[in-house]
């Protein structure tokens, strides 16, 4: 056990999703999504990244785009974040629609609350709602050093 009042490093892998929320259809004014040939009303399948921060300290990292694969995308990131000394820190996740940067789903966690191994992440929607059955698979490494 132990919270995170001691400095070392986080060791971090995105494993995949499963039941990602669809993103919501775009607005009819927001014509800066057009270009990109995806403002068609009511997409049906969304093409996922996962963003992973810590805060304090804004530090980020980024997964690859699963295209066209909400249900169960793969993505096998991994990400070493720097644990500082603060009295406790916030692991964020945004799961983000590629093609519209369109936020579907989130959640974020107090690092001293998340255990090491394999570890399951239920979402929240943009909208706040719990996603049903929906989350990420994340395998959690602590380092000292």
């Amino acid at each position: 056990g132990g919270g995170s009042g001691r400095p070392g490093r986080l060791r971090l892998r995105v494993l995949c999703g499963h039941r990602l929320p669809r993103p919501e259809a775009p607005l009819p004014e927001s014509a800066e999504v057009s270009d990109a040939g995806h403002a068609r009303e009511g997409i049906a399948v969304s093409s996922p990244l996962v963003a992973v921060g810590l805060e304090p300290g804004g530090q980020t990292s980024q997964t690859r785009a699963v295209m066209n694969d909400g249900y169960h995308p793969v993505f096998n990131h991994e990400v070493e974040f720097s644990v500082s000394d603060a009295p406790f820190h916030i692991l964020t996740f945004e799961v983000r629609d590629f093609p519209t940067s369109r936020p579907i789903a989130h959640r974020a966690v107090r690092l001293d609350a998340v255990r090491e191994g394999f570890r399951w992440l239920a979402l929240r929607s943009a909208l706040g709602n719990t996603v049903r059955h929906g989350g990420l698979l994340v395998y959690v490494q602590f380092c000292t050093s």
